[in-house]
């Protein structure tokens, strides 16, 4: 059970059944400012390759959520759907995706990636891989796994709400 015990001033609490002393309001506001560092330099990094962050980041959710419906697509990059439905529309028009009807409901538009983005999606692999690197220095293999597992674990009870 974690009862609030204060520490230089800074609220924190206490398991106390292991003793465990985190400090929850640095946690997410470290979690947050994480965030923000990886959106603003790989934004910087796709920059040089003319992609905007909306780009890149629809692009990204659609490599991994191929066929999905624009719907679905809007829903997990947590977008408006006209918002995302104009944001594919400007995608498809660089030839980067193409929108086809469903086959059980024409209606529906899936969402599926051009041979023109299968070099975009290298880049930014690549430069994700630069950025990455730069910023797991001096954190091995065990605490990256630790730190992945307990970032899955914060974003499934998010998502559970």
């Amino acid at each position: 059970m974690a009862q609030p015990i204060q520490s230089n001033g800074d609220p924190q609490l206490a398991d106390t059944e292991t003793g465990s002393r985190v400090d929850h309001g640095q946690l997410f506001t470290t979690i947050h400012d994480l965030s923000r560092l990886i959106s603003v330099y790989f934004d910087a990094k796709m920059a040089r390759h003319q992609l905007t962050h909306s780009q890149w980041w629809a692009l990204m959710y659609i490599s991994e959520h191929e066929g999905a419906t624009q719907i679905e697509l809007a829903a997990y990059m947590q977008m408006g759907r006209a918002s995302a439905g104009k944001l594919f529309e400007r995608l498809e028009a660089k030839n980067w995706i193409e929108r086809r009807p469903d086959d059980k409901d024409g209606r529906v538009r899936r969402i599926f990636l051009k041979q023109d983005a299968i070099g975009i999606l290298e880049i930014m692999r690549d430069e994700g891989t630069n950025l990455f690197t730069d910023f797991l220095k001096g954190i091995g293999p065990e605490e990256e796994a630790a730190v992945l597992a307990g970032l899955l674990k914060i974003r499934a009870n998010a998502e559970g709400r």
